[in-house]
């Protein structure tokens, strides 16, 4: 039997909703952690940037369960990146909507 491991980050509320409204009007899978791991897989910036607004208090959180082998992928993310699990998806999110934005994809 596969065992699924879980992993978790906090997200500003901004970005929170982002993701779902994003996955919903792209007809992707509209949970928040599928879209994160789409974006994982996808989406392959040079640099992270920073969510400044994040703030632990106000922050959402967003549990993702993953394989083995996704884990040791988002491992590998991290370590590229030189940061933890859980801020490598809060500014891996934030970078891909941030360039979204920057690209006049979304509002």
């Amino acid at each position: 039997m596969r065992k699924e491991k879980e992993i978790w980050t906090v997200v500003s509320p901004r970005v929170h909703k982002m993701l779902k409204e994003y996955a919903q009007q792209n007809q992707l899978a509209s949970t928040r952690a599928k879209m994160i791991l789409f974006i994982l897989y996808h989406f392959h910036p040079e640099k992270l940037l920073e969510d400044y607004t994040f703030q632990s208090r106000t922050g959402k959180m967003v549990n993702i369960k993953v394989s083995d082998d996704e884990l040791e992928y988002i491992e590998s993310l991290a370590r590229k990146y030189n940061v933890s699990i859980s801020r490598l998806l809060r500014n891996m999110t934030y970078t891909f909507f941030s360039s979204l934005e920057r690209d006049n994809k979304i509002k």
